[in-house]
């Protein structure tokens, strides 16, 4: 489990490939412009459209594929929003902190039942073989049989997650 902490510190939005992503109900591929709404800040009803949107990283305590990567961004714009003292900031703030406090439920369930190994870097959930490619949103559930096959990185999605949001590390 190397560098976990400095590959969340480092991570940049345009590295990851959204497009290439399946989430619960489609693909990851307007993530960036859902985070820029929440990052903004700007409007309680726009960023509640997004939160919403952007949520379909997980259904029914299944992590999708894009779940530890923008947690990532979350994570960063909740720490921007709690030191925002704006009506919006207060409503992202309780709204992502109730989201968390589910996520860190999953996460501790996951951990509880018998399990794989993760991968052993964050980074290696970006690996081609981990992505969409060539297939429509029709194809996704082709894909999602795929992906949970693959017990290594199916629990990789709980663990990296985990680590983003607890922020406990064992580099």
């Amino acid at each position: 489990m190397n560098g976990i902490k400095e590959y969340i510190k480092s991570v940049n939005i345009k590295d990851i490939p959204w497009n290439r992503m399946a989430t619960a109900y489609g693909t990851a591929k307007k993530y960036p412009e859902y985070l820029a709404v929440l990052d903004s800040m700007q409007n309680i009803k726009k960023m509640q459209k997004a939160f919403d949107r952007i949520s379909d990283f997980e259904h029914q305590s299944t992590m999708f594929p894009p779940a530890p990567f923008v947690l990532v961004f979350l994570v960063r714009i909740l720490e921007k929003a709690k030191n925002t003292d704006t009506p919006e900031a207060e409503w992202l703030v309780s709204e992502m902190s109730k989201s968390f406090d589910y996520y860190l439920e999953v996460f501790e369930e996951a951990d509880s039942m018998e399990h794989a190994e993760p991968l052993p870097n964050f980074s290696d959930m970006l690996d081609e073989e981990y992505l969409l490619e060539g297939l429509t949103e029709d194809d996704l559930e082709e894909y999602d049989e795929n992906f949970m096959s693959d017990e290594n990185y199916f629990y990789s999605l709980y663990y990296y997650s985990k680590k983003v949001i607890s922020g406990t590390e064992k580099d």
